[in-house]
Order: C-alpha cells, then sequence, then structure tokens
C-alpha cells in the first residue's frame, strides 16, 4: 500500500533528480529503515545510502547532479590545439574539414572530427538554415558531360559594401580596380575563368563568352560548349528572339549553346555563385589592400585564378580543379591560365576590326563579321565561323602571341595589365610574393 503511495525513483529521477532525493530522506525520516525505502522506491539500498550520505555532507547542495567528466582524459586535445582550431574558425568561419585541411598543411596533426567536437565544446557550431527545397536536385547529368562542356557565367560586382570594409573600397576606388568581375566555372571539374569590365555591356558580355569558346578550342576541344547564363542584358536579356538569332547567327557555327536559366531559379547557378563567395573571402578582403597600383591587382588576379585551379583543394571535389581535369582528359596546365583580360581593351580594337558604325558591333548582323551571306547553309555557317576566327581570334589572340608564348611573358601589356611582371621582370617591390610563372609554387 506504502509502494502505491510514493512515485519510483527512476521516474522522478529523469526530470527531477533533486526533487525524487528529497522524497528519498523524507521517506527515510519517516520510516528510519533503509530497506523499506528501497523497496517503496523501487531502487537499490546502495543508492538510498548514496543519497544520503551526500545530503549529511552536503546539505541540499549535496543532493544537485554531479559532474560526469572523468579525472583524467590523456588523449585530450592540447589546449594549444584548442586554441588553434577556436581562431581559424573565428578568423574565417570555415567549416570542420577546411580547418582540419589549413592547420595540417601547417604541421599540426588533427583531423576533423577533432575539430568538430572543439567546435561543439565552445559553442561554435554552425547553425544550418532549413533549405526552402525538400530534396537536392542534380541539375546536371555529370557522367556524362565532358570537361569544360557546361559554363556557368556570370557577372559579380567588386565593390560589394555588405562584404568588403570601406578601407578596402576606398583603396580600391583610388586604384581604379574595375567594379565588375566576369565569372565561368565548368560545372564537371569546376575549373574557373574570370575577367574585368569598367561597364556592365551586352558586349562585354558577348566577348568574354566567346573568348572563353575559342580559349577552350586552342586545346582541340571539339565537342559542344553550353555556356549558361541568367536573363541579365549583359547575356542577351530576356528576349526569346535575341537568344534564339545569337544562337543561329554567333554560337552554333562555333558549335556552342547559350541557354538562359528559367526566371527565379537560382540555384541553376549555384556553383558560380558560391565561386563568388570564394573570391570575397580569399582574394578580395585579403588581396586589395595589398595592391600598391592597378597594375599588381591584375597580377594578383592572375594568380588566384592560377591557384584556384591547381593549388586550392575543392572540398566537394576533394581535389583541385585542374587535377579533376586531368583525371578524364591529359591538357597541359595552361588551361588553368585564362587571361585575365580588361575587356574593354579588346573593345578598343573594333574600330580596327569592323569599321561598320554601331557600339555593339558584333550585333550588328553578319555584315561586321564579314559574311553577307544569309544563314542557313552549312557551308555558309563554317565559312562564318572561319572568317569570324580569322578576323577577332588571329587578328586580337594571336598577335598578342596568347597561345604561341606558352604562358602570359609576351602578352601585349596594353590588353593584360601587369603581364609583364609576371616574368618577374616588372613586378612592383613593395609585395609579399614573386612569380615568375605558373609552375612556381604560391608562397
Amino acid at each position: 500500500m506504502t509502494s502505491n503511495i510514493y512515485p519510483t525513483y527512476q521516474e522522478l529521477g529523469k526530470s527531477a533528480p533533486v526533487l525524487v532525493r528529497k522524497f528519498v530522506i523524507r521517506a527515510y525520516e519517516e520510516t528510519g529503515n533503509i530497506s523499506e525505502v528501497a523497496r517503496m522506491f523501487g531502487t537499490t539500498r546502495k543508492t538510498v545510502r548514496k543519497v544520503l550520505r551526500r545530503w549529511k555532507e552536503g546539505g541540499e547542495e549535496g543532493l544537485k547532479d554531479l559532474s560526469r567528466r572523468p579525472k583524467r582524459s590523456p588523449r585530450r586535445t592540447s589546449a594549444a590545439v584548442e586554441a588553434m582550431i577556436v581562431a581559424e574558425r573565428k578568423k574565417t568561419g570555415y567549416g570542420r574539414d577546411r580547418i582540419a585541411r589549413i592547420l595540417q598543411e601547417k604541421g599540426v596533426e588533427v583531423t576533423p572530427s577533432t575539430v568538430r567536437y572543439v567546435l561543439r565544446r565552445y559553442r561554435l557550431s554552425i547553425k544550418y538554415k532549413r533549405s526552402r527545397y525538400r530534396r537536392r536536385n542534380r541539375f546536371y547529368d555529370f557522367d556524362s558531360l565532358y570537361p569544360l562542356q557546361h559554363f556557368q557565367v556570370d557577372l559579380k560586382e567588386v565593390y560589394d559594401s555588405t562584404t568588403l570594409s570601406e578601407e578596402t573600397l576606398r583603396w580600391a576606388r583610388k586604384l581604379n580596380i574595375p567594379p565588375y568581375q566576369w565569372t565561368a566555372i565548368d560545372v564537371k571539374t569546376r575549373l574557373r575563368f574570370i575577367s574585368y569590365s569598367y561597364e556592365k555591356t551586352f558586349t562585354n558580355g558577348l566577348m568574354f563568352m566567346l573568348l572563353i569558346i575559342y580559349f577552350v578550342r586552342s586545346f582541340a576541344l571539339e565537342h559542344k560548349i553550353t555556356l549558361q547564363t541568367d536573363n541579365g542584358e549583359e547575356f542577351g536579356g530576356k528576349s526569346v528572339e535575341k537568344l534564339e538569332y545569337l544562337n543561329n547567327r554567333v554560337f552554333a557555327p562555333l558549335r556552342a549553346e547559350l541557354l538562359h536559366i528559367p526566371k527565379g531559379k537560382k540555384e541553376y547557378q549555384a556553383f558560380v555563385e558560391r565561386s563568388h563567395q570564394t573570391d570575397d573571402n580569399e582574394f578580395y578582403i585579403p588581396q586589395i589592400e595589398r595592391c600598391v597600383d592597378l597594375k599588381e591587382f591584375y597580377l594578383r588576379a592572375m594568380r588566384w585564378q592560377f591557384m584556384y585551379n591547381t593549388v586550392r583543394h575543392h572540398s566537394t571535389l576533394g581535389m583541385t580543379p585542374f587535377r579533376k581535369l586531368r583525371m578524364e582528359r591529359k591538357l597541359p596546365r595552361l588551361v588553368a591560365s585564362f587571361p585575365v583580360i580588361q575587356l574593354e581593351k579588346l573593345t578598343d580594337l573594333y574600330p580596327k576590326l569592323f569599321p561598320q558604325p554601331g557600339y555593339h558591333v558584333l550585333t550588328n548582323d553578319l555584315i561586321c563579321f564579314g559574311a553577307e551571306e544569309k544563314f542557313g547553309s552549312r557551308g555558309t555557317s563554317r565559312n562564318f565561323a572561319a572568317r569570324f576566327q580569322d578576323r577577332v581570334i588571329l587578328v586580337a589572340m594571336v598577335n598578342l602571341e596568347f597561345f604561341t608564348s606558352g604562358y602570359y611573358p609576351h602578352l601585349s601589356a596594353s590588353i593584360f595589365p601587369g603581364v609583364n611582371s609576371l616574368a618577374g621582370m616588372d613586378f612592383p617591390q613593395k609585395t609579399e610574393f614573386s612569380v615568375a610563372g605558373p609552375e612556381n609554387k604560391i608562397k
């Protein structure tokens, strides 16, 4: 009968451990029998004795739960390593895998699981936001894609006040750094190409896409190239007729295609958008204020692009983009060195190449390419592509000796600012690194 009056020790212990121990003490004061109290609460006499001993030694404070932490932890991470993990997290905001990789590069033996436990102990774990998408969609058949076949192309504003500090923005304006970065990323290998411009125009966008096509073609790659963009005016706008016109008259003869993503589907551009965040964190924020002039900025931009493609570990791939490329195609390292061009400099060549009037020269029908025939037959397409290649690529690019130089040292400084510095001939003295070519190890 008495056993029905009192709740069991286990039932109360789950939610109110202090309260159940007070009940045990009260029951013992009423009965004076340890065995009877143990039967009343459905526990052991050893447990009752322990409760009585802790109450006698510490009073009500002694009834609270004690720490279960072990007295000795011989394999615990040292305080110095924990401090390095915490400092790296607060400095960069990186996750456990990347922090572990950075510390390993510094000679500190630490695993991602160790980093996770340390971050959890210091309450620095990431609070993941719930995705608006219930399941992860796979937009590409990666098994059937060739390397350098499908590119996501986008435009980034360099002067981002939400990311860069006021001091960095002031220094960038003082150096007259171009405000727009044009980016293309291969979805198969994550190899990335960038260029810059002072204006957000369709002419610059079209020239950037054509440079990508001919840069890829220069490595004897003949597969179809797809350039995926949003619906911005710099990539042709929302007009279906204009998109069809560009594909038929400009891209189809080059075995390429311009593809616009559906309106409001920003997740289709996830790879290139995520790479822009990497640009801010690892290039613009730490590098802009180190530049002494615009020439050095272009040099650092070329160096950053090459490092991203060949040195920087890509977490999703588990390797560098260039290594991923080499697993399927044995291409030279030059493929990771797309020329970082100021696109307006190439625009200045248009009056010499195409004397016809018009600002968007490349869209003035086929006359500006030297092909007055109506588009239609296969022969006309081949002639159009050949004439375009002769008049633009061979004059503008080969004349700059890009494809024959092996790298950048002999390029025209008016088109590629700072390229003479890459050969170690004219690099500013106030710098923390030196570069003599793409094979050099980035310090």
